[in-house]
C-alpha cells in the first residue's frame, strides 16, 4: 500500500496554502479585536479544509483503492495545523497564547489517537489497506 499518494501531496499542499492564510487573517483580525473577522475567518477555513478533504480524499479512494478511512488525511492536516500554530506563536503574530496552543494539539491528538484505534479495527478487515470484499469477489 502506497501511503502517500499524488492527492494525499496536493492535500497536503492546499492544507498548507490555507493554513498559513487563516493564521495571517486571524493574526490581522485579532489585532484588530474584531470578533466577527475572527468567526468569519474561522469558518471559511472550516469550510476550506473540509471541502479540500473531501475532494481529495474522494478522489483517492477512487484512484487508489485505499482503505484507510482517512486517517492519512488527519494526521497531514494535524502536523500541518500545529506546527504552523506553534510557528506563528514564535514569529510573534497575535493568534493565541503557547498554552492554548498546547491544550489544542493535546485534545486534537487524543482525538487523532482514537482515530488511529479506529483505523486499526479498519485494517484488520483489509489486506494492504484494500477490502477484503473487494479482493475476493
Amino acid at each position: 500500500m502506497r501511503v502517500f499518494t499524488q492527492r494525499l501531496g496536493q492535500f497536503a499542499i492546499s492544507a498548507l496554502i490555507f493554513t498559513v492564510a487563516f493564521r495571517y487573517a486571524l493574526n490581522l483580525s485579532v489585532g484588530m479585536k474584531s470578533f466577527p473577522a475572527v468567526l468569519v475567518c474561522s469558518i471559511v477555513y472550516f469550510g476550506l479544509m473540509f471541502f479540500a478533504g473531501w475532494y481529495y480524499g474522494s478522489k483517492d479512494a477512487v484512484e487508489n483503492e485505499i482503505h484507510d478511512i482517512g486517517f492519512r488525511f488527519h494526521i497531514i492536516t494535524y502536523v500541518l495545523c500545529i506546527t504552523l500554530g506553534y510557528a506563528s506563536y514564535f514569529i510573534g503574530w497575535n493568534t493565541e497564547p503557547l498554552r492554548s496552543l498546547n491544550i489544542g494539539a493535546i485534545a486534537w491528538g487524543i482525538g487523532l489517537a482514537l482515530h488511529f484505534v479506529f483505523f486499526l479495527f479498519a485494517q484488520k478487515n483489509a489486506i494492504r489497506g484494500y477490502v477484503k470484499e473487494e479482493i475476493f469477489q
